[in-house]
């Protein structure tokens, strides 16, 4: 490689794009390669808990997982037939695995230090010791610990080993990381690329390996980007198990935008999220924009529901009956349903956050505090709303998605205030019905209302307001009587107004899930014109 290409990849970004192969032969031997792969990959794991084998990355510190694994797996690499360059992708994989279960176990052993009642393991008891771990894990643990109680007369298990069982590779999955032509050759021509794959052919009882050919057209703007070695994986594509090359493609860091534009966005429980811009002078640039996923909220619910049904029907079955098996099988759809609505929503609306903040030229986004939405005294249904809306995944997701357009995702703002605070006169207002019945109030209505000022909005545009206040003035909104002012034309009333009226759908790729065509509404106009740009952004088309 040339020292340009060199200094490119040192100095960019690597993205993964994912291309899908839908030749028939060329999946089907693809299929087979990696179910192949995959039973040596558990065979490797299997081996490597019997053997106890998980600190073996505390010595060698390798980044390179399979660096660290061949001298160990020397025996059963032998056995395996495996070709030398997929062999070393193989560990790659395997050695992923060994260090998420090295992980666990390490959080496992703090947690026994501690106490052993698992009742109290929280992230508290690690944090006082400055020690900070993924709550993910320590839930998890806490979980199978309780259960083998259950299982085993009260008793703690001995150690980490006796809880855990071999972890296994669950997904068809293999990459090409280590890999220098050996067994996967890539060869631009034009606008598309020759791949040649070393498959394995299982005739006459024999395991041969042998290069199979096949074309794969280029999106556009990959003609010109640099491509390193992918990752294959079966996903399940319109309905059909297919392969998917994850290309790497590098692109050059973007620089920062330096304006002084930023955009502010409030969590809601009615609509999903509002956003509004604002410039350094204390100006708000633009209306708002409230974010709206009713109707693919809806059918969540409806999912929800029906796993409620079908658990309650398991729960009146014995275990060994066939019809416990089939409500578990069941279940599992549904819940698969629901993660990847989720995903796409989660996509989707980081996405508009992250277009909009391009569109005005925004530096930085501002966020309250995910703390602040809390679910108690509500309905089941408001409840479970709130629980299961995807925040988190949306803020990982506008944070890298607006560094690779060269905007910050600032520390959120704390929400203390927000949307109960006047933005004009720093009174605390009132939250009524609508703009014209003043005489329901309610803390869980949407509207607005200062009876000092007489100022009157919905609470949420109010609330991204008040997170621009605490940003621009950095006092305590209840001292502060300094206030933003809209810098264009006076907000009508019927521009909050959550009806059909009111909305506009975007039919843009960017602005509807998959499937769900009109299924995001913004209640307010998006400039058209900046669509086509957007698109053109390495951004805009890995949304897909």
């Amino acid at each position: 490689m040339s020292e340009e290409k060199k200094d490119k990849i040192k100095n960019g970004q690597v993205l993964a794009y994912p291309i899908v192969i839908e030749e028939k032969k060329v999946a089907e031997k693809l299929r087979e390669t990696l179910e192949y792969v995959q039973q040596k990959s558990n065979e490797y794991l299997e081996f490597a808990h019997e053997n106890r084998l998980y600190n073996v990355f505390d010595k060698n510190k390798s980044k390179y997982s399979y660096k660290v694994l061949e001298p160990i797996f020397v025996k059963l690499y032998r056995q395996s037939k495996l070709p030398s360059r997929i062999n070393r992708g193989v560990l790659e994989i395997v050695g992923r695995t060994m260090r998420q279960v090295r992980d666990r176990k390490r959080v496992f052993d703090l947690l026994m230090k501690k106490t052993q009642d698992p009742k109290k393991w929280t992230s508290k008891l690690l944090v006082k010791d400055g020690i900070y771990i993924k709550i993910d894990y320590i839930k998890n643990i806490k979980e199978q610990v309780i259960n083998y109680k259950r299982k085993n007369n009260n008793e703690l298990p001995q150690d980490f080993y006796a809880l855990q069982k071999p972890p296994k590779v669950k997904k068809k999955i293999l990459t090409y990381a280590p890999d220098d032509g050996q067994a996967i050759k890539i060869e631009k021509k034009n606008n598309k690329v020759v791949v040649s794959f070393k498959v394995i052919d299982r005739k006459n009882g024999a395991i041969k390996w042998y290069w199979l050919k096949t074309n794969i057209k280029l999106p556009l703007f990959l003609e010109d980007k640099h491509i390193t070695s992918p990752d294959i994986r079966f996903e399940c594509v319109r309905g059909n198990y297919l392969p998917v090359l994850d290309f790497k493609v590098t692109i050059e860091k973007p620089q920062k935008i330096e304006s002084g534009n930023f955009i502010t966005f409030d969590w809601g429980v009615r609509k999903l999220t509002t956003l509004c811009v604002f410039n350094e002078k204390g100006q708000q640039l633009s209306q708002p924009h409230f974010v709206n996923f009713s109707r693919v909220q809806d059918k969540l619910q409806r999912i929800y529901k029906d796993i409620d049904h079908w658990k309650s029907k398991r729960d009146k079955l014995a275990h060994k009956d066939s019809l416990f098996k089939k409500c578990n099988r069941e279940i599992a759809k549904r819940w698969s349903k629901i993660t990847t609505l989720n995903k796409e929503i989660a996509h989707t609306t980081a996405n508009i956050i992250v277009f909009f903040a391009q569109h005005f030229n925004c530096s930085k986004i501002y966020c309250e505090n995910l703390k602040s939405l809390k679910s108690q005294k509500k309905s089941k249904d408001k409840n479970r709303e709130i629980n299961t809306t995807v925040r988190q995944k949306i803020m990982s997701l506008v944070d890298y998605k607006a560094r690779l357009c060269g905007i910050t995702l600032a520390k959120p703002v704390h929400p203390a205030g927000t949307s109960s605070l006047c933005p004009r006169c720093s009174h605390k207002g009132q939250h009524i019905k609508a703009s014209d019945n003043k005489q329901k109030i309610h803390k869980t209505f949407s509207w607005f209302h200062c009876a000092k000022c007489k100022f009157s909005a919905d609470r949420d545009y109010v609330a991204c307001i008040n997170i621009a206040r605490k940003v621009l003035f950095k006092k305590n909104l209840k001292k502060c009587t300094k206030t933003v002012v809209y810098k264009k034309t006076r907000l009508p009333d019927s521009l909050f107004r959550q009806d059909a009226g009111a909305k506009t759908h975007c039919t843009s790729h960017i602005h509807y899930l998959k499937g769900w065509i009109h299924s995001v509404s913004l209640s307010s106009m998006v400039v058209q014109k900046s669509f086509n740009s957007f698109k053109g952004t390495i951004f805009g088309i890995l949304r897909v």
